[in-house]
């Protein structure tokens, strides 16, 4: 049974559902009125069916579809969005429109009322609910433990739309802590690591590994191995680590994020397995590689121009489908803001500040590969410095870990035969400048490029990644 404007019953009680509809014209009118500041807020904290009234939830739901696609989500773009759908009356008009917008709320009010809002929500799911628990109890055909299995089911999904409790009393985990604490200390393979290896002995030995719920930034010139690194780190982590990854690649289609981590894993010429040419005995180590990665759970999604509240979506329907551990996102530049202004480095700390909230939100790491300025180049000095950091000093401030690769060979002259010296692989530094819970250093790697991947500078470990070279 439907209330008169269009809005649900859960049932025929006399009783009104919870609802505030003062709230939602204001949480509407403020988004018609100031869209860069009000939207990612509701988007983040409401979805349509949050609100009561039907035209509510279609004068939103086109909001939040103008916006995601980056396009002018203003009371101009609403009413011509909605004409186009054919839903102007359905949600009220264009004369609604304008009522909205002049009982708009303020910027700083508007957190308030979409607590207001989701609040309401929530209640009306729970009269919701209730009724249809009732009916279960009146189901006399199927058995008792699939009627309860459906009855909490219903509770479950109610939980997990609320906000999780932030605030605990320290006494509720200070023991739980304490012996977390004690079996690393008992451990001797552990102490040295805190998060997850990055396959790196010395960089773990520095960062205590990649950390749950931190961001860390990997930043280089173009063709430096940003993105090489990134998938070393994602490789390692997957198949040593058995950690969930997710992988948002912006630049390379998932084919090509396939073919890099093949190539890295089984020690393989990139260029010879895209031109078809590898030897015969390496594809035994090809066909190794991909039974390994067979077994790990590495999720790829190479949507072009996403944007970071699409990235926070997938985030967490790939955390509810598969499980989620690390997060990468390859590259930050390419990112879309989904915030309309005319300064880029404004939309570059909206995207950093979203997926620091992200890696919080999930309690997983999330690495996201940054270009560096140009202001590089014209240094004596080629070393990269926090100041490099392209379009935003945010990076710099949200990243709890800031990494830098540094490669000798990538600034060397060409000689009279045109050579630079870059042969198949060369040395390369990463470069701690910034780590929030420990001091600065350099690590020594070495960089592969036939492999398309870093490996710890170890003699043992490097010298059978060196006789390859760009051959196999």
């Amino acid at each position: 049974m439907k209330q008169p404007d269009g809005s649900p019953t859960s049932s025929e009680s006399a009783r009104e559902l919870p609802k505030n509809t003062e709230a939602e014209q204001l949480l509407l009118g403020a988004a018609l009125r100031n869209p860069a500041e009000t939207v990612p807020v509701l988007i983040e904290r409401l979805v349509p069916e949050a609100f009561y009234l039907q035209k509510h939830r279609v004068i939103f739901r086109v909001i939040r579809d103008l916006f995601t696609r980056s396009e002018p989500s203003d009371i101009i773009a609403v009413a011509n969005r909605l004409d186009e759908l054919g839903d102007t009356e359905r949600a009220g008009g264009r004369l609604y429109l304008n009522e909205l917008l002049s009982s708009a709320a303020t910027a700083t009010s508007v957190e308030y009322y979409a607590t207001i809002v989701r609040k309401k929500a929530l209640l009306r799911s729970l009269v919701d609910a209730g009724a249809q628990i009732t009916e279960y109890g009146y189901d006399e055909v199927s058995d008792t433990d699939e009627v309860l299995d459906r009855a909490e089911s219903l509770i479950f999904k109610i939980t997990e739309s609320n906000l999780d409790r932030s605030y605990f009393p320290i006494n509720d985990f200070l023991y739980e802590h304490i012996d977390s604490l004690e079996a690393l200390h008992r451990d001797p393979d552990k102490h040295s690591l805190r998060g997850f290896s990055t396959g790196f002995r010395e960089l773990d030995e520095k960062t205590l590994g990649l950390q749950r719920s931190d961001l860390i930034i990997i930043a280089g010139r173009p063709g430096t191995g940003k993105s090489s690194l990134a998938l070393s780190f994602a490789r390692h982590a997957a198949i040593r680590d058995r950690a969930a990854t997710a992988i948002f690649s912006l630049e390379m289609t998932k084919e090509q994020v396939l073919e890099r981590l093949l190539c890295g894993e089984a020690k393989v010429s990139l260029q010879r397995l895209r031109g078809g040419y590898v030897p015969a005995p390496k594809w035994r180590d090809i066909a190794s590689a991909a039974g390994r990665f067979q077994k790990a759970t590495i999720v790829v999604d190479d949507t072009p121009g996403v944007s970071v509240l699409e990235i926070r979506a997938k985030a967490r329907r790939i955390a509810a489908q598969y499980g989620l551990d690390m997060i990468i996102v390859d590259y930050l530049q390419l990112v879309d803001a989904g915030v309309h202004t005319d300064i880029r480095e404004q939309e570059i700390a909206y995207i950093s500040r979203s997926l620091k909230k992200l890696a919080r939100e999930l309690n997983v790491p999330v690495i996201a590969v940054s270009q560096l300025s140009r202001a590089v180049e014209r240094r004596e000095s080629k070393r990269p410095m926090l100041s490099d950091l392209r379009e935003s000093g945010a990076l710099e401030q949200d990243a709890d870990v800031v990494m830098f690769i540094y490669r000798e060979d990538y600034y060397a002259q060409p000689n009279e035969a045109g050579d630079t010296g870059q042969g198949a692989g060369t040395e390369a530094e990463i470069i701690i400048s910034k780590q929030r819970h420990g001091p600065p250093g350099t690590v020594k790697s070495y960089f592969n490029k036939a492999y398309a991947s870093f490996y710890p500078l170890t003699p043992e470990d490097a010298s059978a990644v060196r006789d390859g070279g760009s051959d196999v």
